[in-house]
């Protein structure tokens, strides 16, 4: 995987079983037991990505992260905790964290997020939030042709939990669940996720108009009806992506 990886955390058995994790996949891994170890480190040399715990002597893992970000705007960081530290992880959403990953470590999913940071993939990361998984499977190998890092989520709860545990550029978002209705989960991740960029989807346009167009008047940015444009959905998170970085954000 050939990544160079800052690890910190202040437990050292955790610290030196995940380094012989990382390195089992040829990763290069120095290692950090406080936040201000690692801010000391960091400052001396660049890394691909920083893996840090929360909850930490001293300097916690969200105020190191803040101050590296400082420091290097497009540092990538992923914070873990054991803890439900809900303020802080929010703090960290709202900087721009790479995601925030619970204790004990599902190391597949790390291993992924380092081999996407690996990969060059720059389109954004896209949460796709639909009940049908084959529309689901079929967005996710369209997007990631295009760069885009996805995660999937099949019911509501699971789309919620997955804007916690990770930020996200932008969120594809289907109108019709069984658990929560479409409205009440956009509402719920952009309390969570101010800035992500929400593409309404749905095969029922006529039947869910005025959920669209209050979704709409709270700054979700389009709705694009089933069968999905590909091509006219990639358009449009091209541009949404774009706008957003210059701060010219305008709605189609």
């Amino acid at each position: 995987m050939h990544a160079s990886i800052l690890l910190v955390d202040d437990n050292k058995e955790f610290v030196d079983n995940i380094k012989d994790v990382l390195e089992d996949e040829e990763c290069e891994v120095l290692t950090a037991h406080s936040g201000e170890e690692a801010c000391l480190i960091a400052g001396q040399r660049s890394f691909d990505l920083v893996l840090m715990d929360i909850k930490m002597p001293g300097m916690n893992g969200v105020e190191c992260f803040l101050r590296l970000k400082d420091k290097d705007p497009d540092l990538k960081v992923v914070l873990v905790t054991a803890y439900a530290l809900d303020e802080l992880i929010q703090q960290a959403h709202d900087n721009g964290v790479l995601a925030v990953l619970k204790k004990p470590l599902d190391l597949a999913q790390l291993l992924g997020i380092i081999h996407e940071t690996r990969s060059g993939a720059d389109g954004g990361c896209v949460l796709i939030a639909d009940d049908d998984r084959n529309l689901c499977d079929n967005l996710n190998d369209a997007l990631a042709e295009h760069g885009y890092r996805v995660a999937m989520a099949n019911d509501g709860p699971s789309a919620i939990q997955a804007a916690q545990n990770q930020r996200f550029d932008i969120l594809l978002l289907d109108l019709k669940f069984q658990e929560l209705n479409g409205l009440e989960i956009f509402r719920r991740i952009k309390a969570l996720q101010p800035k992500v960029i929400t593409i309404l989807i749905t095969g029922y346009a006529e039947e869910m108009k005025e959920v669209i167009r209050q979704a709409i008047e709270e700054n979700a940015y389009t709705m694009l009806p089933k069968p999905i444009d590909m091509d006219r959905l990639l358009k449009l998170m091209n541009t949404a992506a774009e706008n957003r970085k210059t701060g010219d954000f305008q709605k189609p």
